[in-house]
């Protein structure tokens, strides 16, 4: 079986932080193309801005 997890930094606005942050995060691709954050260096699913998160939302 292929292995879809792949690694990506992003750059970007941090509405938590308030500042620009580079974060890594694994990325898993789904087989309808889509693709689903296995983990990242930051708080991406926890945070209160997860929903409309500007940084994650460049790779999702």
């Amino acid at each position: 079986m292929e292995d879809r997890i792949e690694e990506e930094f992003v750059s970007g606005f941090c509405k938590l932080q308030n500042q620009t942050r580079m974060v890594i995060c694994e990325l898993e691709q789904m087989e309808d193309g889509s693709r689903r954050v296995v983990s990242s260096d930051c708080a991406y699913g926890a945070c209160e801005h997860s929903g409309d998160c500007l940084l994650m939302g460049q790779v999702l």
